[in-house]
């Protein structure tokens, strides 16, 4: 008796702590100021939020959260301030349903560190060739090579024909 009590104490209290689990989500892009309130500080990408933190989004501002649970991501774009989950809850269109294939890669995406870089520095590659550009050849030779790809097909389409 007194191990069936202690095995239903401790479900219980497994219980209650996964219930006091709080949700998270997790800032897939932000722009403009946005601030948490209570820490006074701006809200950055893959920084966790909860749905009870207060934010605040400047007029032009706006912030993505992804839902890991749900697999949802929740798009904030008007200058409001309050609790994470009444400001989803006041924006209408504000919440989307992602399929698994789409939250996967935007997880992924978040995690590589190693392109991040690459775009914020504005890092960009070129050549130059100094020979003529095929875009840009003369009008008669491509008029041959379309004569040439109709005459293709016009030899195929009758072939197929007389086959049947």
């Amino acid at each position: 008796m007194k191990r069936l009590l202690f095995v239903l104490i401790i479900i219980s209290s497994l219980v209650c702590t996964a219930q006091e689990k709080e949700q998270t989500l997790i800032v897939y892009d932000v722009g403009g100021n946005v601030t948490n309130i209570k820490k006074k500080q701006p809200v950055e990408k893959r920084q966790h939020l909860s749905f009870k933190d207060q934010i605040s989004i400047p007029e032009n501002g706006f912030i993505k959260l992804l839902d890991k649970d749900q697999q949802k991501m929740f798009t904030l774009k008007e200058k409001c301030k309050g609790d994470v989950s009444t400001l989803i809850a006041s924006q209408k269109n504000s919440e989307r349903n992602l399929t698994k294939q789409y939250f996967a890669y935007i997880l992924k995406s978040m995690t590589r560190k190693d392109i991040d870089s690459a775009y914020n520095s504005g890092l960009a590659t070129t050549t130059y060739r100094n020979d003529a550009d095929s875009l840009l050849c003369d009008i008669d030779s491509l008029q041959t090579v379309v004569d040439s790809l109709n005459n293709v097909i016009t030899i195929l389409t009758t072939d197929s024909i007389k086959g049947r």
